[in-house]
């Protein structure tokens, strides 16, 4: 009895002990969390209203920043750093924010965004913007923005709006990771959606960022498009500023603010022939989120020539088009097909198809055009894919006169070493499918010499000569 009264006060003993070691080890642990999350940046607490209390301090480690090639070795060199460098303005194009708070009460507008089409049929344009008014932004600093220093577009009123918080701060939303704020203008257009894409993939790397851990804040007002699909597969997801109202403050550790959609590097007033930094990666990056496979430098195939005409038809892709009119179109574009076909039928070394991308999904149109040697189009968004064709391939544009002054995709064209031809009419009369074939014939003389094809209005094959043609063949567009 007496040792069983020993054994059970010593248990108790070690018990107690072992409790009270969990417990210091426990506290002690939990002290070090709350130091090191205080020492290294921040501490967060719970007020009474369930907002999250900020205390902040300036010191942040300076950004490596990618300054390889063109433009990114210029965007280096005219660095400007202010407010104990939470602010860094690049080329006076663009800047990027770190321990930011975003206020979005100050962000003024009559829609949020992300509204289905047919609910805001001939809405205004101005209505898809918001209004920047001052205190929109805060920094963890006073900051003079210099007198000389002028942003394109909507950057220029962001600047404007930037006011000093204090050392801490409620806030209601904390995002961690990097974010690139959009202001999109023409978001339903494949070209400009294409030079904004390249534009935050390039930032991208800049700041030495994975594109797929980036999220992307639309800090326009514009309703859902066809084209959004493209933001969260590039990137890690996308969300809309009018969204976030709910939250009247929100926390970015690193908000980095896109210049407009003139700035971008491969829009057509840059003028470009030659592709700019990361622009094939770009390109690949896109077909690789969309699980299209690519061959660059796959060599042409001349017993199996691929040609592809696309097709247009009406649709509703913005609210100021309700009809979904295309004022771009061919004519007689059932006939064309038709004719094209039957030349093309009898010949084993080549394959015509035709298809509108309308109907398709993303993933479908860039598995088409990739595979296409010879690709026609008319005048418009659609010759965009000319980036997804391989190298030495051919880009026929059907044009007008009117249009051929237009160069968006022989711009386009050269920088991925593709061909371009205008297939085009001086006066604009009814498009006939043998001006059509005749461009057709021309590119084929020149990528494939010794096939054959036949003629339009026989059945007699036409060997083909390569050729230099100094007049531009004709086709015809109705418009």
């Amino acid at each position: 009895m007496f040792i069983k009264r020993y054994y059970s006060k010593l248990f108790r003993r070690r018990s107690r002990r072992s409790i009270l070691l969990k417990l210091i080890l426990i506290t002690f642990c939990f002290g070090a969390f709350i130091q090191i999350n205080y020492n290294a940046f921040y501490l967060l607490s719970q007020d009474n209203y369930g907002n999250l209390t900020l205390c902040t301090n300036t010191t942040r480690n300076k950004t490596i920043l990618n300054c390889s090639g063109d433009p990114l070795k210029q965007w280096c060199k005219n660095e400007i750093n202010l407010c104990h460098s939470s602010i860094s303005i690049y080329n006076k194009i663009f800047f990027v924010t770190h321990s930011v708070i975003l206020q979005t009460k100050f962000a003024q507008g009559k829609r949020l965004g992300g509204e289905d089409i047919q609910t805001v049929l001939n809405q205004a344009e101005k209505d898809e913007y918001f209004q920047f008014n001052k205190e929109f932004l805060k920094l963890p600093c006073d900051i003079s923005i210099p007198k000389d220093l002028s942003l394109a577009n909507h950057l220029s009123s962001v600047l404007s709006s930037i006011t000093p918080y204090r050392t801490c701060m409620d806030v209601h939303l904390r995002i961690n990771e990097t974010t690139i704020a959009v202001n999109r203008q023409d978001y339903v257009n494949i070209y400009h959606t294409m030079t904004d894409l390249y534009t935050v993939y390039l930032l991208c790397r800049f700041f030495q960022r994975d594109p797929k851990s980036v999220r992307i804040l639309f800090v326009d007002a514009h309703p859902k498009g066809n084209l959004d699909i493209f933001w969260s597969k590039l990137f890690h997801s996308y969300t809309r500023l009018g969204q976030l109202k709910k939250y009247p403050t929100i926390f970015y550790q690193e908000l980095i603010w896109s210049q407009p959609q003139l700035n971008s590097e491969i829009d057509l007033q840059r003028d470009r022939r030659q592709a700019p930094s990361f622009f094939f990666d770009f390109r690949d990056h896109i077909l690789k989120q969309f699980n299209v496979p690519f061959e660059y430098k796959k060599p042409i195939d001349c017993n199996s020539l691929q040609i592809f005409l696309l097709c247009r038809r009406n649709y509703v892709a913005h609210p100021r088009n309700p009809t979904g009119k295309i004022t771009r179109q061919l004519q007689n574009e059932k006939q064309i097909i038709n004719d094209l076909n039957k030349v093309f039928a009898n010949n084993s070394k080549i394959n015509f198809t035709y298809n509108y991308y309308e109907n398709l999904t993303m993933e479908e149109q860039l598995k088409i055009t990739t595979q296409k040697d010879i690709f026609i189009g008319m005048h418009g968004a659609g010759l965009t894919h000319v980036l997804f064709l391989k190298t030495n391939r051919t880009l026929i544009e059907l044009t007008t006169a009117q249009w051929q002054s237009q160069i968006h995709y022989e711009l386009w064209a050269s920088m991925n070493h593709v061909h371009h031809h205008f297939c085009s009419s001086k006066d604009g009369s009814a498009a006939s499918a043998q001006t059509i074939l005749n461009c057709i014939n021309l590119k084929i003389s020149q990528m494939c010499p010794s096939m054959t094809v036949n003629s339009l209005h026989s059945n007699q094959t036409i060997k083909l000569t390569p050729t230099v043609s100094k007049n531009i063949s004709n086709s015809t567009i109705h418009r």
